[in-house]
């Protein structure tokens, strides 16, 4: 009779253990797939390890052979340089409303001193202390062409009609601020040196940006190269 009993409790037992093992493979496992990696569209860095002196002298000898040859293709291969190797060296810089640094990453910036201070040192001949201190628009007057103006309108709307005059730099002018508008090909950028936080030199998608979005008055120029 107890090894009848001791029997039956050892056959429950291991009932019991495999009941456990078939519930256990139900239970659910991390997926093994990996999460898609949203797109930067927000740079606050430079992104690359930068020697300004190098890129503007690079960057002049580009713009001098456009300038020279007009060869087809030069001018995108200097907005290329201008955009991918130039400007990146300035993000992260601070601004500051009275900001005229010469130098990327030391002191502090202001808008429109971020925007004459890289047109000269990529090449065109002007004088960066009055260009910036003139009104937006009267910088891109001198300096742009195929002006287009937009007053209270949304920013989608800016973005469209951005996107219809095709590749190419342009500057901006706002209410009270300025910066340049890049083309890619494909996305619309805008690059400034930037009053509300993170308050530094940075490029940004132009549909995403709280600057462009906040200002009721736009007006843009495609620069002159």
């Amino acid at each position: 009779m107890r090894i009848l009993l001791l029997l039956l409790l050892f056959i429950a037992a291991c009932k019991g253990q495999s009941s456990k093992q078939t519930n256990s493979t139900t239970e659910p496992r991390p997926s093994s797939v990996a999460m898609p990696v949203k797109p930067t569209t927000l740079f606050t860095s430079p992104t690359y390890a930068c020697n300004y002196d190098l890129q503007k002298k690079r960057c002049q000898q580009i713009f001098d052979e456009h300038k020279k040859q007009k060869l087809p293709g030069s001018k995108r291969k200097l907005i290329s340089y201008i955009t991918d190797s130039l400007l990146p060296c300035w993000y992260g810089t601070p601004w500051d409303f009275n900001g005229i640094t010469e130098v990327p990453g030391q002191g502090k910036i202001a808008c429109g001193y971020f925007v004459t201070t890289t047109l000269r040192d990529a090449g065109m001949k002007i004088n960066r202390y009055k260009m910036a201190q003139c009104v937006s628009q009267n910088l891109l007057y001198d300096l742009c062409s195929d002006f287009k103006k937009f007053s209270n309108k949304p920013l989608d709307y800016f973005v469209k009609e951005v996107d219809k005059s095709g590749y190419g730099l342009y500057i901006v002018g706002l209410d009270n601020h300025t910066g340049y508008i890049y083309h890619d090909g494909r996305d619309i950028w805008f690059i400034h040196s930037g009053f509300l936080p993170p308050r530094c030199t940075l490029k940004e998608k132009a549909i995403e940006s709280e600057t462009l979005r906040r200002s009721a008055y736009r007006v843009l120029g495609r620069i002159i190269l």
